[in-house]
């Protein structure tokens, strides 16, 4: 049987006033036998959680009578404001089926506690205080604590930046550190903290007409500067993510109800085989084969159709939704950088099948003469370029664990590890410039081979080179010292002597001196590695600049939580590598186009983010396919 899916358009109620949060753009989408919501919370005041639930109707809303027991996601206590929450819910765990035209939800959001985002470096914490907008401005406000030795802080604000959620950035124009300011693209106020001092750190950043109430993205370049046998300076960056720039007067309760809607869904979906993609067709612009599209301005309207037979689950450009219509239409607008740009686009159908298009655009401004004399000395934004300039003397080295058998016969042995592990090392060798003799494959390796592998890495790689490390196995997790674990093959229940602690991964991660690391795990409790657990999914804009910036990032299986031994993050995470047609692809870009897809078919949450304390500046892992 076929199944139907009607997409709704939900707006948001006029009821709501401006300075009041509300939850906003409501999607009720499928993917195969499940229900997806996806909202926004907006207006919200900046670190403002709430206690989110959800509520469905077969009625029309006279009743909400449904329960919805088997649901995971974005609901319950603690749920952060920002776009593009999601809840799921295993529809037909709870009902024999789903079938009618009369369903209605409602997601009701209450406010809870206010926690401010924080982030560090060097020792220094960063609490996100207050952040607005007036008249043309943006002004950010933090708190500053030194938990170290005595040393300076020093804010640079040409390396202060703002990103909207179409990519563009703006840098600082001032700022003041205590009572010291800069009002300067070029000014550095600097204070020097005593231990345990804090202070006030202010940046305001001019804007243009119809900026938006929200910022994707504060990203801060700071110097830390300590006298130890001479000077000690250390550089390094700071992030806050999805910020709302609204001032709330009073918190207050807010619910949003869906149009009607119709559902067909019944046990017999699943017997329902389909592997044939989406067809996607543009109608604006038109595509020529092996042709560069040129513009003079700084965004391109993308419209065309999407059809499939069983119903279209996602669009996205660039690694953004794309709004579809019933009839199957889609239009979206993207940003470019000046010079050539790379518009990827993704469509998903609701059995997972996916179609993917890539073009090119050179956007040249108008009253430029000679594009290639008006770029002499501009940094590169080309992706098709990344291969000549930045891996002209870059290697990359992998590092695979998988570990299935473990001797203590209290220490349970599992199926998958190094059937998965075998996998990707395959896919990594095969599709993606790991040279075999740089990619390592360890099949139940004890603590000692571990540690063994990671110090010939540490004397092998150089500061120009690239290393994935994968782990699968058995993961802990010490509730009471809160410190994480990996379990070797030699590891024993009753003592932990060969167990290797999150902090010694970090540690070697920390000085192995890459250009970009990436840790890969599959493992209980993989979570607690993070400097941040809040994952981002919004796909980066530019590779090249991405690989400029050294990284130090972390994809997990799951957050504080256990997983299963059949892991439905490495079959999609393989399964994503092996369907890749990009030339070139972010970690970040690899884990959001996967990361609904492990939402939906396990109950744990994906995580990405950087790793705590070791030198992250805010670059990215970038996979390039073999040519």
């Amino acid at each position: 049987m076929k199944r139907i899916a009607f997409f709704i358009l939900v707006f948001g109620s006029s009821m709501l006033q401006s300075y009041s949060q509300q939850i906003e753009n409501l999607r009720i989408k499928s993917l195969n036998d499940k229900i997806n919501l996806i909202y926004d919370i907006t207006h919200e005041k900046a670190g403002q959680l709430f206690d989110v639930n959800i509520y469905c109707s077969n009625n029309g809303g006279t009743g909400f009578n449904i329960p919805l027991k088997s649901i995971s996601g974005d609901f319950g206590k603690n749920i952060e404001g920002g776009k593009d929450k999601i809840i799921i819910w295993d529809a037909l765990a709870d009902q024999k089926n789903l079938k009618g035209d009369n369903y209605v939800f409602k997601v009701v959001a209450t406010p809870g506690k206010v926690k401010n985002q924080t982030d560090h470096i060097e020792a220094f914490n960063f609490e996100l205080i207050d952040c607005y907008k007036k008249d043309k401005r943006i002004v950010c406000a933090f708190k500053v604590t030194n938990n170290g030795t005595k040393r300076d802080l020093k804010l640079i604000n040409r390396l202060a930046r703002i990103y909207d959620f179409k990519g563009r950035s703006i840098e600082a124009y001032s700022s003041k550190l205590g009572r010291i300011s800069g009002n300067d693209r070029h000014s550095t106020p600097t204070l020097a903290f005593t231990p345990n001092q804090s202070n006030i750190a202010v940046y305001s950043f001019n804007i243009a007409d119809g900026f938006s109430n929200r910022i994707k993205l504060i990203d801060i370049g700071l110097e830390v500067l300590e006298i130890t046998y001479g000077l000690d300076l250390k550089t390094g960056n700071i992030q806050f993510k999805d910020i709302s720039l609204a001032k709330t007067e009073s918190p207050a309760k807010t619910e949003l109800i869906s149009e009607l809607m119709s559902f067909n869904l019944v046990p017999e979906i699943k017997n329902v085989k389909d592997t044939k993609p989406p067809v996607i067709s543009f109608t604006i612009p038109k595509l020529e084969k092996k042709k560069t599209i040129v513009v003079n301005r700084e965004e391109i309207d993308i419209q065309g159709k999407i059809t499939d037979a069983n119903g279209v689950f996602e669009l996205t450009i660039n690694g953004m939704d794309a709004q579809i219509r019933e009839n199957g239409d889609f239009a979206s607008e993207v940003y470019l950088v000046e010079g050539n740009n790379t518009v990827f686009v993704r469509a998903l159908d609701v059995f997972q099948n996916s179609t993917e298009n890539t073009f090119s655009v050179n956007y040249k401004p108008l009253n430029k003469k000679d594009q290639r004399q008006t770029n002499i000395g501009k940094e590169n934004t080309d992706p098709s370029m990344l291969d000549v300039e930045v891996t002209k003397e870059a290697k990359y080295y992998a590092l695979i664990i998988g570990i299935n058998e473990y001797p203590d016969p209290e220490i349970i042995d599992l199926d998958r590890p190094v059937a998965d592990a075998q996998k990707l090392y395959n896919t990594l060798t095969t599709n993606y410039s790991f040279e075999k003799g740089n990619t390592r494959l360890l099949k139940n390796p004890t603590r000692e081979q571990i540690i063994g592998e990671l110090d010939k890495l540490n004397r092998l790689i150089t500061e120009d080179d690239n290393l994935l490390v994968f782990y699968a196995g058995h993961g802990f997790w010490d509730e009471q010292d809160e410190i994480g674990y990996w379990l070797p093959s030699d590891a024993k229940k009753a003592n932990t002597a060969n167990w290797i602690r999150n902090t010694t991964i970090r540690d070697y991660l920390r000085t192995v001196q890459t250009k970009h690391t990436l840790l890969i795990a599959d493992a209980c409790f993989s979570g607690g590695i993070f400097k941040t657990r809040k994952a981002f999914t919004d796909a980066p804009k530019s590779i090249q600049k991405l690989y400029e910036f050294p990284s130090r990032k972390a994809m997990t299986s799951g957050t504080l939580k256990e997983v299963p031994d059949r892991s439905v993050f490495l079959l999609y995470l393989n399964k994503r590598l092996t369907e890749n047609t990009q030339p070139y692809i972010s970690a970040e870009e690899l884990f959001g186009s996967f990361k609904i897809a492990v939402l939906n078919n396990s109950p744990n949450i994906p995580q990405y983010g950087e790793i705590k304390d070791t030198g992250d500046e805010g670059g990215d892992f970038i996979f390039i396919k073999r040519k």
